[in-house]
């Protein structure tokens, strides 16, 4: 046989051994290592932070707003001003019932003195009985009217202090819904307060969730606003209604004071731990099939039957058949049992 005649041969015989050796080389599979760890099962839902006492403020009288010292989502103390009026009604009556206080009191002065010259003369008997008697009663008169104008006062100027709408507690305002200028009547509530500590987040939760959750279960709130922080909560109350609109319920999930920073209105995210099952063997659901996982035992695959809980979160729970720190094929392989196999690459 000629050189270029081996050649050739050579040529025509490397597919043919490259096709037998990719069909005898092992197959390649990826393990994962069965550890024993927690199942933890949660519904994850959002909701929105509400204060734990909220409340409506307004005014007792009526009047124009002349200040607005505090903003909305402030964080104030008890007993600063919100809101200022000037009530022009009530200020012209605190003027009136001044100057008629003034002439009263003058008033009284004069029958003061005037009795007091009329009762030496009566003592000396110029003066009859009866005149006397008619001064007193004018005195008396006097000092009444004087009484009575000073409990008016009294009266205008505490309701003069109601012009001041004040913060009944440490807290935040939440809305406020004049500005300076506007008109305010007795009555209306305008603002919106929040007082300080611990606050909750109503949920709306899907009703085929409702079985799993039950108060005093624990739950994770995160808001987008602070990415890096957790605040540990427990489920309170649980709506007794579904939403028919929506098929939610509403669930309040209470917070610790490592909230506070959590602001009325806030949307956030909820995880609520539901069930949780210690130190069990969890392999991901894709690795089992059928009732069966594939093991690798001198390179060739092996099944091995096993019996699995339901898939929870993408994983299922090893009850039989395997034991902790066997190495399982995931995904399930599509080869039988026997096949010649390498492993490649641990999966996570």
């Amino acid at each position: 046989m000629t050189r270029r005649k081996i050649l050739l041969s050579l040529f025509l015989l490397l597919p043919l051994l490259a096709a037998g050796y990719w069909w005898w080389r092992p197959a390649a599979v990826a393990v994962v290592t069965l550890e024993a760890q927690d199942l933890v099962r949660s519904v994850v839902t959002s909701g929105r932070v509400e204060a734990s006492r909220q409340s409506r403020l307004g005014a007792t009288i009526g009047g124009r707003v002349v200040a607005t010292p505090v903003a909305k989502g402030q964080t104030v103390t008890a007993g600063t001003v919100l809101l200022q009026l000037e009530p022009e009604e009530l200020l012209a009556q605190l003027q009136q019932t001044r100057a008629q206080l003034e002439d009263a009191g003058q008033q009284q002065a004069d029958a003061e003195r005037q009795l007091q010259r009329q009762l030496a003369l009566f003592r000396q008997g110029f003066v009859s009985q009866a005149a006397l008697d008619g001064l007193q009663r004018s005195r008396d008169q006097a000092r009444l009217r004087v009484a009575q104008l000073q409990a008016q006062l009294a009266q205008y100027q505490a309701r003069l202090a109601q012009a001041q709408i004040r913060a009944p507690a440490d807290g935040v305002l939440l809305e406020r819904e004049v500005e300076v200028g506007d008109l305010l009547t007795a009555g209306s509530a305008k603002l919106s307060f929040a007082t300080a500590g611990p606050k909750h987040v109503l949920l709306d939760v899907d009703e085929r969730q409702l079985a799993q959750l039950a108060s005093g279960q624990p739950a994770l709130i995160a808001a987008d606003a602070f990415p890096a922080r957790r605040v540990a909560g427990k489920v309170g109350r649980i709506a007794a209604q579904v939403d028919n609109d929506r098929g939610t319920l509403e669930v309040e999930v209470l917070l610790g004071e490592d909230g506070s920073f959590l602001l009325p209105g806030m949307t956030v995210s909820a995880e609520i731990e539901t069930a949780r099952l210690r130190q069990v063997l969890l392999l991901p659901a894709e690795a089992v099939k059928r009732g069966q996982v594939a093991l690798v035992q001198h390179g060739r695959l092996q099944l091995r039957p096993v019996q699995a809980s339901a898939v929870v979160e993408g994983k299922v729970q090893i009850l039989q058949g395997l034991r902790a720190g066997m190495a399982v094929v995931t995904p399930f392989p599509l080869l039988a049992a026997g096949s010649r196999v390498r492993i490649v690459e641990a999966a996570s």
